[in-house]
């Protein structure tokens, strides 16, 4: 049986209304939501992160 432990992630959101060619700026900025969860990888932290918000998700970074 192999278990993979969970792991801190911060999921960077794109809330509606901003310009696409903003966001990047924005979010380098730190001027966007963000929602730190746990997950197994950085693909199933994304998926949550949409399930919950229902908002598009630019990008998820691991936190130590």
């Amino acid at each position: 049986m192999h278990i993979t432990p969970l792991r801190s992630y911060r999921a960077t959101l794109i809330p509606p209304g901003i310009a696409p060619e903003d966001i990047e700026t924005r979010a380098d900025q730190g001027a966007l939501p963000t929602l730190r969860l746990k997950a197994h990888n950085p693909g199933r932290a994304s998926l949550a992160a949409h399930h919950v918000t229902g908002l598009p998700v630019l990008r998820v970074e691991r936190v130590e």
